[in-house]
């Protein structure tokens, strides 16, 4: 299987829908300027994408991140050209610490779903059925009669 290029079928799809070369490629730049944007947002932990499958956030990425943010805040500070870009890596981490939580929250969450499978003791025990019948097989393969 060989990757489509979006110039590939920006033309058939425009021809096949009846309109400009031109429109077909802004609605993809659109779309997927809206995917970056949101995925760079870092206000969810995974994001599902149709026909693409999951994106989800690397939880050991954060913490190299919000590191190396942390390093360059300190490299910049009490500079005067570098008090924007202080600003803006103060907000990232921010959101950075945020997401990490709402991402581990998520893993204590499947965790414990986890282990209620595999837990057996959770399950009642099963009685035997006295739906109708007289007469009940042993283990052994024996009848009885109920009284």
């Amino acid at each position: 299987m060989l990757p489509k290029k979006a110039k590939d079928f920006k033309k058939p799809t425009a021809e096949e829908l009846g309109l400009s070369e031109d429109q077909v490629n802004d609605f993809i730049n659109f779309y997927w300027e809206r995917v970056r944007k949101y995925m760079s947002e870092l206000e969810h932990g995974a994001i599902q994408i149709p026909n693409l499958g999951i994106f989800k956030v690397k939880h050991w990425r954060i913490t190299e991140t919000v590191a190396k943010h942390e390093a360059t805040i300190i490299r910049v500070d009490g500079k005067f050209a570098g008090y924007r870009m202080k600003v803006d890596l103060t907000d990232r981490i921010e959101k950075l610490k945020k997401i990490k939580s709402l991402v581990e929250e998520q893993e204590l969450k499947f965790k414990e779903i986890r282990d209620a499978r595999k837990v057996k003791d959770n399950m009642e025990e099963q009685g035997p059925d006295m739906g109708g019948l007289s007469k009940q097989s042993d283990p052994e393969g024996t009848s009885r009669e109920d009284s």
